[in-house]
């Protein structure tokens, strides 16, 4: 059976110009769709959880409810030994989840059952450690496909990191997330934020997402209350 992708994946001038959240989620989306998998996720990998936790979650197109469903899947494409050591894997590695066993009723039904997952780690030029997750219901990739993921997938993060992260990591709210937080102080659900400052309600969540990891918030409640007491947002 040959590659499931026959060429590279070419981000083109889309890579030069990306600047925010919107522009990295359609980058990471097209080139997983490129080689033929349904879901990504970029996380940041924490020695606290294996491989990485809903709260580490940077980048994803998995519905923040499906989370939790996505990461379990993931330990057990990954066998639990390589999943309680993500944090120490230097190469890519990949698995075949299988149905859970004993997971909540009201989540039996999984659609990440059957999938291949390709477990991508990434390293920025401090050492801090991320990685990006591939899911999708395709034939295991061979290592040159792997190759071909990783250098497309390294190019993106890079300039993710050189453009966003970076900044993230100063812990200062942008005016744009300050203004969100504020409107989440107000009451305001992330679909009224978007239809108010005219933006996409993905894009409302990830400036929220931000704002969250920023504050070292467990969720946007958490995030108010820190951005109040703080006096971020009056």
């Amino acid at each position: 059976m040959t590659n499931a992708a026959a060429v590279p994946f070419h981000t083109g001038p889309e890579l030069n110009r990306a600047i925010n959240r919107t522009d990295f989620f359609r980058l990471f989306k097209a080139a997983a769709h490129h080689y033929h998998f349904d879901n990504f996720a970029l996380a940041k990998i924490s020695e606290a959880a294996a491989p990485f936790g809903e709260r580490e979650i940077v980048i994803t197109n998995i519905a923040e409810r499906r989370a939790s469903l996505f990461i379990q899947t993931l330990k057990e494409a990954l066998g639990t030994i390589k999943a309680k050591s993500a944090q120490f894997l230097t190469t890519p590695v990949f698995g075949k989840s299988a149905q859970l066993e004993g997971y909540p009723a009201d989540l039996v039904f999984n659609e990440f059952n059957g999938n291949t997952f390709l477990f991508i780690p990434l390293f920025t030029p401090e050492g801090r450690r991320y990685c990006l997750v591939l899911s999708g219901i395709r034939q295991e990739p061979d290592q040159s496909e792997i190759a071909d993921v990783l250098l497309d997938v390294m190019r993106i993060f890079d300039k993710l990191y050189e453009e966003i992260l970076t900044q993230e990591m100063t812990g200062r709210l942008t005016q744009r997330e300050a203004e969100i937080v504020k409107w989440t102080s107000e009451g305001k659900t992330s679909a009224e934020i978007a239809i108010i400052l005219g933006l996409s309600e993905h894009t409302v969540n990830s400036h929220i997402t931000a704002a969250v990891r920023k504050l070292d918030a467990v969720n946007r409640v958490h995030m108010v209350a820190i951005a109040l007491r703080n006096g971020l947002v009056s």
